[in-house]
């Protein structure tokens, strides 16, 4: 029996970035865990926070929002899967309702499917990888493959950027940060 998919992490058009980014790291303690320009996004800066060890991010703030259109409009809901499988039957699920813009992207840390809602609201669902890898980083990849030729693809792919590790390394150097950060909240 499938699980249902899990909401894991919100990210926000935002207007000011960088005030955004200190709101976020001072008022509720989350670290930046990467930051940089999306290239499929017309290289708008966009930054990764978390308050977890295994999450490498809770909250992404991508920049480029009109500053006179008010509140934020949402950059994409994410929902968490276990499963090449379950990425697979979703993008099925999407299809059958009659989305046709579909985008599998692995990112070396997860493999996500990107689409949209009736409405226009970005939408992601991911699995994570066994790897880490710096964001943002990303490739279309085909989900037709089997899921050992997904993992080879996605492995050969990360093993050839400087900041590869294996994801848990990466969460036990969260880890660490994450106790250094909770030592000084009063």
């Amino acid at each position: 029996m499938a699980k249902i998919p899990q909401l894991k992490h919100v990210g926000l058009h935002v207007d000011n970035i960088d005030n955004m980014q200190k709101f976020y790291t001072s008022v509720f303690d989350l670290i930046v865990t990467d930051h940089g320009q999306v290239e499929r996004l017309d290289n708008k800066r966009i930054v990764f926070l978390s308050g977890s060890d295994d999450a490498h991010h809770q909250l992404v703030l991508l920049a480029g929002k009109d500053p006179t259109s008010g509140p934020s409009v949402v950059f994409q809901l994410s929902f968490f899967v276990d499963s090449l499988n379950d990425l697979r039957r979703i993008e099925k699920r999407l299809r059958a309702t009659g989305v046709t813009s579909i985008q599998p992207i692995t990112h070396g840390n997860a493999w996500s499917i990107y689409s949209h809602d009736p409405e226009g609201n970005g939408l992601e669902i991911y699995m994570d990888t066994p790897w880490y890898v710096s964001q943002p980083h990303g490739k279309p990849f085909d989900l037709s493959m089997s899921d050992k030729e997904i993992y080879a693809f996605t492995k050969n792919m990360v093993e050839q950027n400087s900041s590869f590790t294996q994801q848990k390394d990466w969460q036990h150097t969260m880890q660490s940060k994450l106790k250094k950060v909770s030592a000084t909240i009063k």
